[in-house]
């Protein structure tokens, strides 16, 4: 007979390519098998460690759980480092980080159904590392997503390029930023804090808020590497290029500024008309952009580990009905 599930949690630092750090969190059940992995991407201003509740619930289901802090982004950064990518090839470099994360899991707990959940950001890149990576996991929960209108897209770029060519590639872009998250709190007035967006819970929002790890200004080299990213992963061809019988779970919240009810349709509709047929939408009525930290977070993480196992044959081909 199994023991008691608990939790181990420890901290690790892997090798880039490029020889830098990456800052890993890894946590594993005890008193239990791994039965699969789970590889969480975060957001955009914030950090890997805010999943440490979602992981820990992970873990007492049999799965082993890591995420690591992206480029310019990390507790354990000075406050005028975070916030960029790199001054070349930004977007690449990020996901090259996500591929030494993963070969790490994976020697680690070899031959174990793998999921890969990404968050806003952590989204977009998630699908740009299947695109690139078809055979990187068995089901993708992308949370907090969108498909953003091509134009705004663009539009955004080309402001991100003048932003670069009038400072630099470092420049911390408060007009960028502005012109990203300006609007995000309309909906929610009168707003007590700039980060109303995120839940309809005070106490997460004012954890992000006394954060220093979240919520700051990015370059307007990340911006401009970021929507690039974003353009090209919203291209028809490259939608192709992840496997049409991959189980994908599209999940937010229907008051989320970031894409809401209409861009989770888009992306949706975008993922049918290229072929995939093995797509769920899962919207939560009144919900705001991170849903893990929402008033009905424990729903959110039970749906999330149910879709994966399988409760809507979706993702059975994946091992994940073991758990």
């Amino acid at each position: 007979m199994n023991e008691p599930r608990g939790t181990l949690h420890e901290s690790i630092s892997l090798a880039g390519k490029e020889g830098h750090a990456i800052n890993v969190s890894l946590w594993q059940p005890t008193g239990t098998n791994v039965q699969a992995t789970v590889q969480i991407l975060h957001g955009l201003a914030e950090h890997a460690d805010r999943y440490q509740r979602f992981a820990e619930f992970l873990t007492s289901q049999g799965f082993a759980v890591i995420a690591h802090d992206h480029r310019g982004h990390g507790a354990t950064l000075e406050p005028k480092a975070l916030g960029h990518f790199a001054d070349k090839d930004g977007w690449q470099k990020v996901l090259d980080d996500v591929r030494q994360v993963q070969l790490h899991i994976d020697k680690k707990f070899p031959s174990l159904p793998r999921l890969l959940i990404g968050h806003s950001m952590g989204s977009y890149i998630a699908q740009a590392f299947i695109m690139q990576h078809p055979d990187a996991c068995d089901a993708l929960v992308l949370s907090g997503s969108t498909a953003a209108p091509r134009l705004q897209l663009y539009l955004g770029r080309f402001a991100a390029r003048i932003e670069i060519w009038r400072h630099s590639k470092q420049h911390r872009s408060t007009a960028l930023n502005a012109q990203a998250f300006g609007a995000y709190n309309k909906r929610f007035a009168p707003a007590r804090t700039d980060f109303d967006w995120l839940s309809r819970d005070p106490v997460e929002v004012d954890r992000y808020v006394n954060d220093r790890a979240c919520g700051f200004v990015p370059s307007a080299g990340l911006w401009h590497d970021l929507l690039g990213g974003l353009i090209a992963i919203g291209k028809k061809k490259s939608l192709r290029k992840i496997p049409e019988d991959l189980p994908i779970l599209i999940t937010g919240g229907s008051d989320d500024p970031v894409g809401g009810r209409a861009g989770m349709q888009r992306l949706y509709k975008s993922y049918q008309r290229s072929g995939h047929d093995h797509v769920t939408l899962k919207i939560y009525e009144g919900g705001r952009h991170e849903m893990l930290n929402e008033i009905n977070y424990d729903e959110v993480m039970h749906d999330i580990v149910r879709w994966a196992a399988g409760e809507h044959g979706r993702a059975v081909r994946s091992g994940f009905s073991r758990v």
